[in-house]
């Protein structure tokens, strides 16, 4: 083998044997695992206020139907909270009106659990993937 094929070959093997990296925030960290499972949906967008928004929250995919609850939002700039069950899909739809036009945004979520020995001072349970965000972009 030559040289190149070598340090080609290797360099494949480095950056296809890394595992997934992740984050951990320590300061939602559960020392036990007795926590409770709640899913954010996020709204709020700082550019325009929407008029009548509505959030539907639905088990499954949103093809499926099944509606769990309907939020009618009076505080544009608040986060709604949803107590969940861990490895449950989960979507939601932001129904509103900006500037005369009616928008439709949706989103989904599994909220999930690892427990993480290393990353903080003591091992704890780390809650992930539990923030449907619904915010307009543009």
């Amino acid at each position: 083998m030559s040289k190149t094929s070598l340090i080609t070959a290797l360099l494949l093997l480095l950056l296809l044997s890394c595992e997934e990296g992740y984050i951990t925030d320590c300061n939602e960290c559960y020392a036990s695992d007795n926590y409770n499972v709640v899913l954010y949906i996020r709204y709020r967008n700082l550019e325009a206020v929407p008029g009548n928004p509505i959030v539907t929250l639905y088990e499954g995919n949103v093809s499926d139907s099944l509606v769990l609850e309907k939020y009618y939002i009076t505080d544009p700039y608040s986060v709604t909270r949803y107590y969940a069950m861990l490895y449950k899909d989960y979507s939601a739809t932001l129904e509103f009106i900006l500037d005369g036009q009616k928008y439709i945004i949706t989103g989904a979520a599994c909220p999930r659990v690892r427990y993480d020995e290393t990353t903080c001072e003591e091992p704890c349970w780390y809650l992930y993937d539990n923030v449907i965000d619904l915010r307009l972009r543009y």
